[in-house]
């Protein structure tokens, strides 16, 4: 299919097309059940844009990655700061992270059919995704709990981090599953603020100094 004029006038527009077509289209079907006729044909550009952009499937899979990856950071930085303390800051990320999952069905997806491939395209030559910005910035705001005698001194932030994430993801990667097996419809609104005020109970009772 030939791209429109007003498409073919904007590079930008048209790499953007792209990638939200993929990005859609990946987290729905994962990567190998996806064709690039596909995306093309959903983002109304011609083919050839697809190499001329990423310059091949994979490379625009491993874009769509790194789109995702992306909203989730900046939403994680936004989170931490609307807290005066440490532990309100801490507070503010978990419930930034069930918001997030709940607006970004695609991000859960994805990272779950990546993880099908064993992180293929995320391999540590490309560097492709990285908690170390945000990491160093959680690092720092439990350090200062520490400091200000609100949280224990034997913490593993990184193991915190993956905990945070995990407790978090859990309502949106298993969805239906554990709705079916705990007769808990894991997609009502209530039920997941019950959630999300289980974890923010469980995390701060066991990283609270004694």
């Amino acid at each position: 299919m030939a791209p429109t004029s007003s498409v073919s006038r904007n590079p930008d527009r048209t790499r953007r097309r792209l990638l939200q077509a993929a990005i859609k289209l990946f987290a729905k079907q994962g990567f190998h059940a996806v064709s690039v006729d596909e995306i093309v044909d959903l983002a109304k550009v011609n083919k050839r844009m697809v190499y001329h952009y990423f310059g091949s499937k994979d490379a625009l899979f491993e874009a769509a990655l790194v789109e995702v990856y992306g909203r989730i950071e900046s939403i994680e930085f936004h989170a931490v700061e609307l807290g005066r303390s440490p532990t309100e800051k801490l507070a503010r990320l978990l419930e930034s992270y069930f918001t997030f999952l709940d607006d970004e069905p695609e991000f859960t997806r994805l990272l779950q059919w990546e993880n099908l491939e064993k992180g293929r395209h995320l391999t540590k030559e490309n560097h492709l995704l990285t908690k170390n910005p945000f990491f160093e910035r959680f690092q720092a705001i439990v350090q200062e709990g520490i400091a200000a005698g609100e949280f224990r001194a034997d913490l593993n932030v990184a193991h915190l981090l993956i905990h945070f994430i995990g407790l978090c993801f859990i309502y949106h990667s298993n969805r239906f599953s554990l709705s079916q097996s705990l007769n808990l419809d894991l997609g009502n609104g209530e039920v997941k603020q019950q959630g999300l005020r289980h974890v923010l109970a469980l995390v701060f009772a066991g990283i609270a100094k004694r």
